[in-house]
């Protein structure tokens, strides 16, 4: 069992948060919200599960990021694309409605379908489509008067729509949108206290021209947050001083995604590794609708990495201590 100890850490510099599954997450789930919407459109089709289309989504979002990485040819094209791809995969002949190969495409059907996708890409340009995490509201009524924050995400532009109608985001002066508030109320997720509040705060990896782990996003986000005086190349204490190297830590990331948010802060042999970074690796549970405060928080990785199952247990980290067990 690993040491534990009360760490208190000088305020970083900057803290950015990766958006999709750590700020907010799609209530209900992706595959039930298409399968719903597809039946509103379709209401003499054959419905189509949300696990049938978990599955023919899976496939059509992999082809896509293949063949059009970092949403290639436009975010609307792009998500239209994976739409079409997954109902025809899911609901076959039902949704193309073709008669035979050499038949031309019914002007109804061609309608219906683009009508469908566009309806849909739109839904999820929505706070409707979202909730916010449970743990992120006291986060981020902490965390925001101690260290500069922002949003780091490879999410496409509708992330901003989404993180203003949670309340996340500030909306622009000029920005006449009536916010829409999360249909299924404070519950599961409410408007907030605009935490963030410029535009530019939100780092998209289809602005930026790189997705994470490349490190081009995490220095565009200490340039854009910081002022491109700083710089990432910060060189961290050499060796085996945890407590060195965790008090010396510039930046923190906080994300869920240990390939995309961790890894190219903290492996050493990884020609991604950058100087002065830290991560909060999130690793909450399933049923992240129940309030699970109290569990453990490590210190791991040299120092590098803060792991955690909710977001609050570190609220203190930066002011009065939070105990931790270094591993």
């Amino acid at each position: 069992m690993g040491q534990r100890v009360k760490l208190i850490l000088p305020p970083p510099r900057l803290l950015t948060l990766d958006a999709f599954g750590t700020i907010y997450r799609p209530w209900p789930s992706v595959p039930d919200q298409y399968s719903q919407i597809y039946s509103q459109h379709f209401p003499t089709h054959a419905a189509v599960p949300p696990s049938l289309v978990s599955t023919s989504f899976g496939k059509a979002y992999k082809s896509r990021v293949r063949s059009h990485p970092n949403y290639l040819g436009g975010e609307k094209e792009w998500w239209t694309n994976v739409i079409k791809m997954t109902f025809t995969i899911a609901a076959a002949g039902a949704f193309t409605e073709s008669h035979g190969p050499a038949a031309a495409p019914d002007p109804v059907v061609v309608a219906a379908r683009e009508a469908f996708a566009n309806d849909l890409y739109q839904h999820f340009n929505s706070g409707q489509a979202y909730m916010l995490m449970p743990d992120i509201t006291d986060f981020l009524d902490s965390i925001h008067r101690i260290v500069r924050i922002g949003v780091l995400s490879n999410s496409d532009t509708r992330c901003r729509v989404v993180l203003r109608e949670l309340g996340v985001l500030a909306r622009d002066e000029n920005n006449s949108t009536t916010v829409q508030q999360n249909a299924t109320g404070d519950q599961l997720g409410r408007a907030g206290n605009a935490w963030i509040t410029r535009h530019q705060d939100v780092i998209l990896s289809c602005e930026v021209g790189a997705d994470k782990p490349d490190p081009r996003m995490f220095e565009a986000a200490v340039d854009q947050l910081i002022g491109g005086h700083e710089t990432t190349h910060h060189e961290l204490p050499e060796g085996d001083d945890v407590f060195a190297v965790v008090k010396h830590i510039r930046y923190w990331h906080v994300g869920d995604d240990f390939r995309k948010d961790v890894l190219p802060l903290v492996d050493s042999s990884n020609a991604f590794k950058l100087h002065g970074w830290g991560a909060v690796y999130l690793q909450r549970s399933d049923n992240d609708s129940v309030n699970k405060t109290g569990g453990e928080v490590r210190l791991t990785h040299g120092g590098r990495v803060i792991e955690v199952s909710d977001l609050r247990d570190i609220t203190g980290l930066w002011s009065h201590g939070v105990e931790v067990i270094i591993e």
